[in-house]
């Protein structure tokens, strides 16, 4: 269970590293996740990573197991 949310943050990361947060001023991604206006174009990316990890916590996705609509 641990290891199911790395297609979604591997995606947020190579999103980032093309972000010119990282590419131009060449600051680490960590530093330019934290702010908001650099982490703007991987937003869907970030989203997705996030309910990837809430989902992971969530007793009920735990027990019945992830939707598919």
């Amino acid at each position: 269970m641990p290891h199911s949310c790395n297609e979604a943050a591997f995606s947020l990361l190579q999103c980032m590293e093309e972000t010119p947060c990282v590419v131009e001023e060449k600051r680490s991604v960590y530093d330019c996740l934290q702010d908001p206006y650099e982490s703007d174009p991987c937003r869907a990316f970030r989203n997705a990573y996030t309910m990837c990890k809430h989902s992971q916590l969530n007793m009920r996705t735990r027990i019945r197991g992830v939707r598919t609509y």
